[in-house]
């Protein structure tokens, strides 16, 4: 192991250690008063040079999602610096193609899994950044079965099983099929080195490892929409790809049910197995916590068996953050850069300032209806909350604009279906100035499930009825059973009733441009920030919401 490798597994000792001794002393999340910074810069710098140099100069007091090993080395030396980390949801995946040759036969695709050392990838790319995991869901959910992060490489173990299968060897060492025929070139589909340059080269090193064990591999570099396509249609063999999984485990519904293996459908695998089809079936229509937790078991357990993707590493989330601001929130579970964070922080030297945070690409498009990039909902998540939230130190629920909420299973003729109480809090305003109620709700949850508004529709098509008891209660009666319709509705942004009535066409409503026929101006919400100003390239500036909930914990 280098020299280099050793300081930096020491570094992220050290930051673990730190975050865990400390954050939980600190914030009483009922109690807290916030938000204590008047503004709130978003700073657009999308060069990743730029955001280090940024940091350094002290024009951005925080940045987060820090990648590069040297960046983290170079930032973790400034002592106007601090750095925390957290397990990320982040999950790399090499998929294989579980409908053609050789990826057809389970034997096949667990010699694979095998042959990849994933601790020896994450020590030589990664500076031990990353961590290696063998699980369908990344080892930060309270959900992942505790071997997560076993390292299950076994070059023999994977020969053995490949013989088992009837494959063979020739005389460079390449396989042989059981019909005596070599393997043809296996390609292994890859994004462009000069865009996602890590992920090249750990392709690269995949590669060496299957042709350790005899899969004659090549790595193909091809653009990210082609890789999509290609994957979505099955017309690919091996390729590598990331995504950023949830909390729970409702989506290995998704990537790994049958009925997913539809065109552009999320099961690119094409797996198909009668036995995990069940298990994820009922993870996916638990009617409680308890079956749900039953089938999680269960549907993991046998990905450890059917092995329709290979799980490789999970990146840590990384963030740094100036030393001129205190009462800064970090758990193992959440970096500093969190709403908490952002509701707790004030100057050091008491001095109040513009509180400048980085934004690494551009937000584009500021209706909530509408947006999808991760970088519009940084901006708009700071305005919009939800019913339910999530607790900074274990990822559970956590009550938000509802104070409580009850998840029920009721017979109706002869059938059953999932109905949601919640009991909102009767102590919130939109910014402006209105009162927040369960009316609202009911009109967010109506108009998205009318228009079919493709991002959250299908939090919103098994809908059958929202009845409104009073101004703080309602129930959301669902078509069938599902404990987790509770993250779907629960997990809903809400927007004002008075402002969905005069939308009157959600596609093009731009509540940053100003009114028209399309829809009125400005983001209404209840969230601790109000949007101000957006100048493309440059920022996005928000100020402080004088309604928000939290001000009134204000201690005279």
């Amino acid at each position: 192991m280098s020299k280099k490798t050793i300081v930096s597994l020491a570094l992220l000792i050290v930051l673990l250690c730190v975050q865990i001794s400390f954050a939980a002393d600190l914030f009483d999340v009922e109690k807290l008063y916030g938000p204590r910074i008047e503004k709130l810069c978003m700073v657009i710098v999308m060069n990743a040079d730029s955001q280090v140099l940024a940091a350094e100069a002290g024009e951005l007091d925080i940045v987060s999602d820090v990648t590069r090993p040297s960046d983290i080395d170079r930032l973790s030396r400034d002592p106007n610096l601090e750095m925390s980390l957290a397990r990320g949801f982040h999950a790399f995946f090499m998929i294989m193609n579980n409908k053609a040759a050789p990826w057809n036969d389970a034997r096949v695709r667990q010699a694979a899994a095998m042959s990849i050392d994933r601790n020896s990838i994450v020590r030589m790319i990664y500076s031990g950044y990353c961590e290696p995991v063998n699980s369908w869901l990344p080892p930060v959910s309270p959900w992942a079965l505790p071997d997560t992060g076993k390292n299950h490489y076994d070059r023999d173990a994977a020969k053995e099983k490949l013989r088992e299968a009837g494959y063979s060897w020739n005389l460079a060492g390449m396989l042989v099929a059981p019909d005596g025929k070599p393997l043809e070139k296996i390609r292994l589909y890859t994004p462009l080195a000069k865009v996602a340059p890590t992920t090249a080269e750990l392709a690269e090193r995949i590669a060496d490892s299957l042709r350790a064990t005899g899969f004659p591999v090549d790595v193909e570099p091809v653009d990210f929409a082609t890789l999509i396509s290609r994957m979505n249609r099955k017309e690919y063999s091996l390729g590598v790809i990331a995504w950023s999984m949830g909390r729970n485990p409702d989506s290995l519904y998704s990537f790994y049910h049958s009925a997913m293996d539809v065109d552009s459908g999320y099961n690119v695998t094409g797996v198909q197995d009668p036995a995990l089809d069940e298990a994820l079936y009922a993870l996916r229509f638990a009617k409680d916590r308890e079956e749900a937790e039953a089938a999680s078991q269960r549907a993991q357990e046998l990905l450890a068996d059917v092995v329709p993707s290979v799980p490789v590493y999970s990146r840590f989330s990384i963030s740094v953050v100036s030393k001129k601001w205190k009462n800064v929130l970090t758990t193992p579970r959440m970096t500093a850069n969190n709403m908490w964070t952002l509701l707790a922080a004030e100057p050091t030297d008491g001095k109040m300032r513009t509180f400048n945070m980085l934004l690494a690409e551009e937000p584009r498009n500021l209706n909530p209806l509408v947006a999808s990039s991760a970088y519009a909902w940084q901006v708009l998540g700071m305005i919009y909350e939800t019913m339910v939230g999530t607790d900074p130190w274990t990822l559970e629920d956590r009550p938000a604009l509802a104070k409580s909420w009850n998840v029920r299973t009721v017979e109706s003729g002869g059938a059953a279906h999932t109905e949601l109480d919640f009991y909102l809090r009767d102590d919130i305003l939109w910014n402006d100035g209105k009162k927040f109620t369960a009316h609202d709700v009911k009109a967010t949850l109506e108009f998205i499930k009318e228009n079919e508004i493709p991002r959250f529709y299908d939090s919103t098509k098994d809908i059958a009825q929202v009845a409104v008891h009073s101004d703080y209660a309602l129930t959301v009666k669902m078509t069938g059973i599902s404990y987790w319709q509770l993250d779907k509705i629960g997990g809903m942004i809400c927007l004002p009733k008075h402002v969905l009535d005069k939308v009157s066409d959600w596609q093009t409503w731009d509540p940053v441009a100003g009114g028209g026929v399309s829809g009125p101006q400005g983001l209404v919400g209840t969230g601790p920030f109000m949007f101000e100003e957006y100048r493309p390239g440059e920022y996005v500036m928000m100020h402080r919401n004088p309604h928000y909930r939290l001000l009134k914990n204000k201690k005279e």
